[in-house]
């Protein structure tokens, strides 16, 4: 059957509890806010490595594409709906390796990779999240023809407090977000948080909590709901990163769209988001020198009371939701070929 006209895009994808779930909700959510339908089928996390496990869902009849992870195996891909696939970080690029155990080594090279290469060849189309990842991309894939579209965010949700709402005492206030592994810098934690010294308090959220490791000045805040994300950004004074790697860096973005500054390791995809004269980034795993610098922005906010609004002026003009047209631009441009190809084969009959 020919599908046409608008586009109406299904996302099958795996949940994972990752940033690529905030990218699917986020996505499907501004597709529909635009007149543009979408839906979301959640597949459990074991259709990743026990994919034979798990049914294999038929799109709905109103779908006319299909947009995946190119995780995703391909016993979940639609047979009749042209696919774009959406790499949000590469972890066979060799700045990932260091942060990989021996376990996820054999697992990306076993399973994922041949997956993932599959997936980002026979794609319709390929999206990245950044132009470092679409540079991987292309070199793992030797595919040139990679749509680079930024990731974005609500900037009416993520926003500053409201004047008067901000928090007035105690010490200065760190917020941190991320999973407890290496490549988010679980690590260096201890460390940095000594180099900091007096008068600081870190509160950390986006992880378990773990009791067997407490830390002076550290207050483990778990898994949060975004309204309490929100509200963490807001009411500190300054977000601090430790991550090593990156495809996007949603953390950054977050921060600067609530107008408060970012500091963080220069890597990956991070200078992207981060621009310099809107946040603070040092050389990896220096976490005596993010220390220095966070020291630095909690005195300069104490003489001035000066906060980093710039960081939000780049938001709303580069991460935004107006980056979906990209990806819209995108499904008209496929259904537009995949049509065109559907009439040539019927006047080749």
């Amino acid at each position: 059957m020919e599908r046409g006209g608008s586009p109406a895009v299904w996302l099958p994808t795996i949940r994972a509890g990752t940033g690529a779930d905030v990218f699917v909700r986020r996505l499907c959510d501004g597709l529909n806010a635009r007149g543009i339908r979408a839906g979301i089928t959640w597949l459990p996390h074991r259709a990743e490595y026990l994919p034979w496990t798990v049914p294999v869902q038929q799109p709905p009849d109103w779908a006319n594409i299909a947009h995946v992870n190119s995780w995703l195996p391909k016993r979940f891909w639609p047979q009749n709906l042209p696919a774009v696939a959406t790499v949000h970080h590469l972890v066979h690029d060799p700045a990932y390796r260091p942060f990989r155990s021996s376990a996820q080594a054999a697992y990306h090279e076993l399973v994922i990779r041949p997956r993932e290469l599959r997936a980002i060849r026979e794609a319709d189309a390929v999206t990245t999240v950044s132009d470092y990842v679409r540079r991987t991309v292309v070199a793992f894939s030797g595919r040139e023809d990679i749509a680079m579209i930024h990731n974005w965010i609500d900037t009416t949700a993520f926003s500053p407090a409201e004047a008067g709402d901000e928090r007035k005492a105690g010490p200065f206030r760190l917020f941190m977000a991320g999973s407890r592994t290496r490549r988010k810098g679980i690590d260096l934690l201890p460390a940095f948080v000594d180099a900091l010294g007096s008068g600081f308090e870190v509160r950390y959220a986006g992880a378990p909590v773990d009791p067997r490791a407490p830390m002076a000045d550290v207050v483990e805040l778990g898994r949060i709901s975004e309204d309490a994300l929100i509200r963490e950004y807001r009411e500190c004074d300054a977000v601090v990163s430790l991550s090593r790697y990156e495809g996007f860096g949603y953390t950054a973005l977050e921060a600067m769209a609530c107008g408060k500054p970012f500091l963080g390791f220069r890597t990956s995809a991070l200078p992207e988001v981060v621009a310099e004269c809107e946040g603070v980034l040092v050389p990896v795993d220096d976490v005596r020198a993010l220390a220095a610098a966070t020291v630095s922005v909690k005195q300069r906010l104490e003489q001035t009371g000066d906060v980093q609004m710039l960081g939000r002026d780049t938001v709303l003009r580069r991460f935004s939701s107006s980056n979906l047209d990209a990806y819209i631009a995108l499904y008209r441009e496929l259904l537009s070929r995949t049509s065109a190809n559907q009439r040539g084969s019927h006047d080749e009959a």
